[in-house]
């Protein structure tokens, strides 16, 4: 039989503390559920990020709710993963009680097969009763902690089921990363499990239609609708957002990528290097005056080192209260790459200042670091050794990737507790004879 699904992802509800953008967002999350109750798909593949946080704001998460709700009410059942946003491992997530209320399916019910570290999972599939297809996934974590998962994928068992079949999942696979996101944490293609017909993405925000070398299957991410962060505003103005209607009998045979409209996006780019703070001004006092901005994501991004002046003299505050009286809908300033000429530098919108804090609190703390006094002397000369200079810093990192791992289902706390000394006995040998 011929049948159809929707695959989104990365709706990120909640993620804009500008109430504009809020709006902005939901709007276009409840635009797509409508098109696809117009659509009337089979059924709606989620692949993660639904919300931006485990706890987000109780009016979105209404509003979220009475959107699947109506979803439901149209005969269309909904199947989830969770993303790196939404999850959560320690605690109950409002996705979670969204779940639990029959509003949509989650997927990442998985049997754990054989001990220690190379058990092996398989995750279950889900029958959609309408289609007979069949779904398993696999949730996004932080700091790519699924790695570990997709490493101990019963390939076998999953490729040996008959049907058609989809894999959901949330995360970036080294293949197909796009250009602004090549920073970010990645695993390759391979890691995937073989032989489904459809591999629906989540987590990176970037369109992306590819087939799977060597194999019958489509990999797909259909990318954000808004986004949750500075670049994906800024990219919004030069890719349409929305979401793939996915027609399959027993392959898929059409693969159809449905926009959903989000208002204008005007970016006012103000290059810095080598100009004094009053010919920047200038520049964003021109911008403002440039055109109609009235209903437009204006956002108005600063960067260079200034050869003279201060980057407090620019009016950037004047420059906004211009952009509003004009019924600019939001505006974003970003200035995190605007320095003056003794090296003083703004914080902004801008996507490095995460990365870049991080990277300090971790130099800091190894820096501060001290050995158990417990441990054996020269175990303990090794271990501060370790955590020394720019190459302790990489240990530092090193070191919360071995441990940032987490129980599978059906794992013995014992099992657990004895993998992660051995990872952690892995970056720091020695460890492992004194515990």
């Amino acid at each position: 039989m011929t049948f159809r699904f929707a695959h989104l992802a990365d709706l990120h509800v909640g993620a804009w503390r500008e109430r504009a953008l809020a709006e902005t967002n939901l709007s276009a999350v409840r635009a797509a559920f409508e098109r696809c109750i117009e659509e009337r798909v089979d059924f709606i593949v989620i692949a993660g990020d639904l919300f931006d946080a485990t706890l987000p704001d109780m009016a979105h998460v209404r509003e979220t709710a009475d959107l699947l709700r109506r979803v439901g009410d149209a005969g269309i059942p909904v199947y989830a993963t969770y993303g790196s946003h939404d999850y959560s491992p320690s605690a109950t997530s409002v996705i979670d009680v969204l779940e639990a209320s029959g509003l949509f399916t989650k997927l990442m019910a998985s049997d754990l097969v054989g001990e220690g570290d190379e058990a092996l999972i398989r995750p279950r599939f889900f029958v959609d009763p309408a289609t007979g297809a069949k779904l398993a996934g696999l949730s996004g974590r932080q700091r790519s902690l699924e790695r570990e998962y997709y490493r101990r994928l019963d390939h076998a068992y999953l490729e040996a089921e008959p049907g058609f079949k989809v894999f959901v999942f949330h995360s970036a696979l080294d293949e197909v990363l796009p250009e602004h996101d090549l920073h970010a944490e990645s695993m390759p293609r391979s890691f995937l499990p073989p032989g489904f017909d459809y591999y629906a993405g989540g987590h990176i925000h970037t369109r992306i239609e590819s087939a799977v070398p060597g194999g019958r299957g489509v990999l797909a991410y259909p990318g954000p609708l808004l986004g949750h962060q500075y670049g994906d505003l800024e990219r919004a103005r030069d890719a349409p957002r929305g979401f793939f209607i996915v027609t399959a009998d027993e392959s898929v045979t059409d693969l159809s990528f449905v926009e959903v409209p989000l208002p204008p996006v005007v970016l006012h780019d103000l290059p810095a290097e080598g100009r004094t703070a009053g010919e920047v001004a200038c520049s964003l006092d021109e911008a403002v005056a440039s055109r109609s901005h009235e209903g437009a994501i204006v956002l108005v991004r600063a960067r260079g080192r200034l050869a003279a002046g201060d980057p407090r003299e620019i009016p950037f505050g004047a420059a906004r209260e211009a952009l509003e009286t004009q019924g600019a809908l939001c505006v974003k300033l970003s200035r995190s790459g605007l320095a003056g000429p003794a090296r003083h530098r703004i914080r902004g919108d801008g996507a490095e200042a995460k990365q870049e804090i991080e990277a300090r609190v971790i130099a800091d703390r190894c820096a501060g670091f001290e050995p158990d006094p417990a441990l054996d002397d020269q175990v303990r000369a090794r271990v501060a050794a370790a955590f020394e200079g720019g190459a302790g810093t990489k240990t530092g990192r090193r070191v919360l990737e071995a441990v940032a791992v987490e129980p599978v289902d059906g794992e013995a706390v014992r099992a657990f507790a004895s993998r992660v000394r051995e990872r952690a006995g892995a970056v720091l040998p020695g460890l492992e004879e004194e515990r």
